[in-house]
């Protein structure tokens, strides 16, 4: 249950048309980095005594605690503008037009109008 959240879903907040591109090759450098850490586990631990396994945790907690703290301070969930399906973008320039429409609507030109008096009152915005 805990792996569906974090990182994880973060590929989907900001790049939703790529999600599944980006996830794997997130996924291939990760496992990588898993091989990885099994070899350095093979030279830090030469015999199974519990202070070569605290060494061994010690070492790989400082690596995820620096991974989270970079993650909390660089990480993002904004939507980027080049990772958008197309439906997205039609419907946001829509949304535009629409609104700009509106406006052009709601605005008021400059009129003159007349008062009984026949005097020639100007109103502007």
């Amino acid at each position: 249950m805990a792996y569906g959240s974090g990182y994880v879903v973060n590929f989907a907040d900001i790049a939703p048309a790529y999600a599944s591109i980006i996830f794997g090759v997130a996924s291939t450098i990760s496992t990588i980095g898993a091989l990885i850490s099994n070899i350095i586990a093979g030279f830090i631990i030469r015999q199974p005594i519990l202070a070569d396994w605290r060494k061994l945790f010690i070492l790989f907690s400082i690596i995820y605690t620096v991974g989270g703290t970079v993650y909390l301070f660089y990480g993002s969930a904004v939507p980027r503008k080049w990772a958008r399906f197309e439906y997205e973008k039609t419907k946001q320039n829509e949304e535009v037009e629409m609104l700009e429409m509106l406006q052009k609507q709601t605005d008021v030109p400059s009129t003159t109008k007349t008062n009984e008096s026949n005097q020639s009152i100007h109103f502007s915005e």
